[in-house]
């Protein structure tokens, strides 16, 4: 069986594939009708000229061979009858060899061709008959200008013909992508905080209809995941802030029963602390779990370097055997646009990640200008950097990844910068409020 060929294969293809694929769906449809109007209007001028040119060499060797009977009729009753001279038809015997010009006398008997002699274009048939060799030659160097003049003008008409035919291509293919663009125009417009938006009945009997409809049901699909999630988190939170405030009331109560006992007061005061995080924790993940446009309107701001020195003596109290030193360079309090819970879980996550990593006893946190800087002595290979902070990634078996990607989320959040390096002295992450 034979197989079918892959013109894919060819490299001229190929390459025009590629060339085609960089194109917008406009400029595709403009060039690809374009192209064929070329081709077509090009096929059809040479099937013109071509059909024209041979009608003409027709109609002339008929002329030139009935010439040339009509002279071997003379020759039949007038042995010595001169051969026909005129301004453009003239016949010559084999004795007339001497006047031949060389390019006419070579040529061989039984066709017709087209010389040049003289500055002239003459037209040439050659036979061989009862009295000889005979030549009979036409002058159409009028014609030959004319055929010239005739392939300009008909080239020109191409030319003007394409690009007619390019001008309404684009205007076509304007017309053509405009539902695409307006679909894609709609689908900007679309508010992410709106639910229950769909297109489908905007596209009624366009092209688009069925792509509509699948962005619907798409949307459809993505609504309820959402609503599910936000439910399960006002749930989950609200389930969660009830034990803590019982939690947080029981120990306050605690405190106030047994402030002269220091050993019970610690212990009550690290529970405070675990109640405070948690807390922070949830009304965080309930803010990151919201539309941003939702989240971020009417937040109260805080200052930077006193959340970090709570979080750091909150982490100080549950890393013995570890120091953790804070420098703070600035000349004015930094304040940001965004919950102490969110700050606190940025500077806590971070904090908490370098402690965790580090290869040494110290971590330290420096506040200089806009900029939370904190480094350990630790080593993390430049291929793992850009992967540092995505969901689930950890270098520690049985870890979850989940520090630094919920310090990712909250900078993308709030729109603040951070980085992970390698340094002389070990890992530094940087925080640009």
């Amino acid at each position: 069986m034979a197989r079918a060929i892959d013109f894919r294969r060819i490299p001229f293809v190929r390459k025009a594939d590629q060339w085609l694929a960089g194109l917008s769906l406009r400029s595709r449809i403009a060039g690809t009708m374009l192209a064929l109007v070329a081709v077509a209007g090009i096929v059809l001028a040479a099937w013109a000229v071509l059909a024209d040119e041979r009608l003409k060499r027709n109609v002339t060797y008929d002329l030139l061979s009935e010439e040339l009977t009509h002279y071997e009729q003379r020759m039949r009753i007038d042995r010595g009858a001169e051969p026909l001279r005129s301004a453009r038809l003239s016949i010559y015997r084999s004795s007339d060899f001497a006047e031949l010009p060389r390019r006419i006398a070579t040529l061989r008997p039984g066709e017709m061709h087209r010389v040049r002699s003289a500055g002239r274009v003459l037209d040439v048939l050659v036979r061989d008959g009862d009295f000889g060799r005979l030549y009979i030659t036409y002058d159409v160097t009028t014609h030959a200008r004319q055929e010239l003049i005739a392939v300009l003008i008909i080239a020109l008409g191409v030319v003007g013909i394409v690009a007619m035919a390019g001008w309404a291509a684009f205007g076509i293919s304007r017309r053509l992508v405009e539902p695409i663009n307006t679909l894609a125009d709609r689908l900007t417009a679309i508010d992410p905080v709106q639910r229950h938006v769909r297109i489908g009945a905007e596209f009624a009997g366009n092209e688009l209809e069925p792509i509509a409809r699948s962005i619907d049901s798409y949307m459809e699909r993505l609504d309820g995941f959402v609503e599910r999630e936000q439910s399960f988190t006002s749930t989950a939170s609200h389930e969660l802030r009830t034990p803590l405030a019982v939690i947080r009331g029981a120990v306050e109560l605690l405190e106030a029963q047994m402030a002269d006992r220091p050993s019970t007061a610690s212990a009550l005061a690290r529970i405070q602390r675990a109640v405070r995080e948690m807390t922070e924790f949830t009304d965080a993940l309930l803010m990151l779990s919201r539309e941003e446009h939702a989240a971020t309107r009417a937040e109260a701001a805080c200052e930077v370097q006193q959340l970090l020195v709570r979080v750091v003596d909150d982490l100080r109290s549950v890393t013995a055997g570890k120091k953790i030193s804070i420098h703070v360079d600035m000349q004015h309090p930094v304040r940001v646009p965004a919950p102490e819970s969110m700050v606190a879980m940025l500077i806590g996550n971070i904090v908490r990640n370098a402690l965790q990593h580090g290869t040494a006893d110290e971590v330290r946190c420096v506040m200089k200008d806009r900029e939370l800087i904190v480094s350990n002595a630790g080593a993390l290979p430049h291929a793992d950097l850009p992967q540092a902070a995505a969901r689930h990634f950890t270098t520690h078996p049985g870890g979850h990844g989940m520090g630094l990607y919920l310090v990712r989320r909250i900078c993308e959040r709030y729109r603040w910068g951070i980085r992970l390096e390698n340094d002389a002295e070990g890992v530094r992450a940087t925080v640009g409020f």
